[in-house]
């Protein structure tokens, strides 16, 4: 709309300045200015329409030359019918009547000033769309380039494992083998369960909340077999978040922190408290647990530092993570809700 716009404004100044010269110079009549505004607008219209439009008509055409030839015998065509379009209007407003191709050398005068004017502008507008296809080119390279990287990234955390979390689960299992057997089976059945959430590689960015509890539930089940009667948890989510989705695997290195900060500092009646709900379209995950209170300056722990690279690589900034001593000590987590994943994802 606005290159139409600009095409009529273009071609009214033109046919009126030139108009005006033939005015004072040659024909001193208002009609002339009229009719050179009239003809300036048909042709300029005709030739801007086969401009803008050629890719309707040279779609299919790949030889250069070939391009140019169609173009050339549109631009023509557009002189030869605006100028046609111009003497019928000038007969029916003179009262002379209309008359067909009784312009004489008026056509190939249109015809030289379309070419003039014309092919510049094809040029220019063709080294515009190369211009432009290469940008967007290049565009697409660097998005799939940037998606390469943070689906790499994602991967590579994703996959790293605590070492002493695996250390402390065999050492854990071996103890258990000759106190209890059936309870030393059951955390190997689970470890097994655990690392196939973990290592499996058909796993994608993201899991609903019923996949990411299904993790955290394993890993908490293990960790109080581990810690017995010093550790208890509760996991309590609102009725319909199950079905959203969150990063996978972004809970299991925060339920991990807590268990480090929160059940290892006590001798006994440790909890960890897992609470999930939505807030106007947002999911909010908050981990509490009884331990003593996060520092002034928290520290940059490889779990927590995992999570927040997670969750920028996904959400650039539109999350927050806060860790909380009062009234109670948590970590509060605030991602968007379904359909609202990544930026630009």
């Amino acid at each position: 709309m606005r290159a139409a716009i600009r095409t009529l404004l273009l071609c009214i100044l033109i046919g009126g300045a030139f108009g005006s010269y033939l005015y004072f110079t040659f024909d001193h009549r208002i009609i002339r200015i009229f009719v050179s505004v009239i003809s300036s607008v048909c042709i300029g219209s005709l030739m801007m329409l086969v401009i803008y439009y050629r890719q309707f008509f040279i779609c299919r055409i790949s030889a250069e030359w070939q391009k140019i030839t169609i173009m050339i015998m549109l631009l023509i065509a557009a002189a030869l019918i605006g100028t046609e379009i111009t003497v019928m209007l000038y007969g029916r407003i003179a009262g002379t009547g209309y008359q067909p191709f009784s312009a004489g050398s008026i056509y190939i005068l249109n015809m030289l000033i379309v070419m003039v004017t014309a092919i510049p502008i094809y040029i220019s507008e063709e080294w515009k769309n190369h211009a432009n296809a290469r940008i967007l080119q290049q565009q697409y390279r660097l998005l799939q380039l940037e998606q390469q990287q943070t689906a790499f990234e994602l991967e590579l955390l994703r996959a790293k494992i605590n070492p002493h979390f695996l250390y402390n689960m065999h050492n854990t299992i071996a103890g258990l083998i000759p106190e209890d057997p059936a309870k030393a089976e059951e955390l190997v059945l689970l470890l097994s369960k655990f690392f196939r959430f973990t290592l499996n590689k058909d796993s994608t960015t993201f899991h609903s909340v019923r996949d990411e509890l299904d993790i955290i539930t394993t890993y908490l089940h293990m960790q109080q077999i581990r810690y017995g009667d010093r550790m208890h948890y509760h996991i309590e989510t609102a009725p319909g978040v199950q079905h959203i989705q969150l990063p996978s695997f972004i809970l299991q290195p925060l339920v991990e922190n807590a268990i480090k900060h929160g059940i290892e500092t006590q001798a006994t009646d440790g909890f960890i408290h897992v609470r999930m709900h939505t807030e106007e379209e947002k999911l909010v995950i908050v981990i509490a647990d009884s331990g003593p209170g996060f520092p002034a300056i928290p520290g940059t722990g490889m779990g927590l530092q995992m999570v927040m690279n997670k969750l920028k690589l996904l959400y650039a900034d539109n999350y927050t993570l806060e860790l909380n001593n009062t009234p109670d000590k948590y970590v509060r987590l605030v991602i968007p809700g379904n359909n609202h994943h990544a930026a630009g994802r």
